[in-house]
């Protein structure tokens, strides 16, 4: 082999790996960023169930009681 070949051979071959490195990263990264469906069905039943549970309307208001009732 010409012994300037094998430098750029190293070169090309760490360019390669840190290529692949990167795509690796983007990819992880693009899957972090969006959950998936099933996640954000998740978080959206659970969100209006606790608007469901926190809202008061017109016949759900608490009556008051009277300390002596139980």
């Amino acid at each position: 082999m010409n012994q300037h070949m094998l430098p750029a051979l190293a070169r090309q071959h760490v360019a390669e790996l840190r290529g692949r490195a990167t795509a690796g990263r983007r990819l992880y990264r693009d899957r972090v960023a969006r959950p998936s469906l099933r996640v954000r069905t998740g978080w959206t039943l659970v969100n209006l169930g606790l608007r469901l549970v926190t809202e008061q309307g017109p016949g759900l208001a608490r009556q008051p009681r009277t300390a002596g009732s139980c």
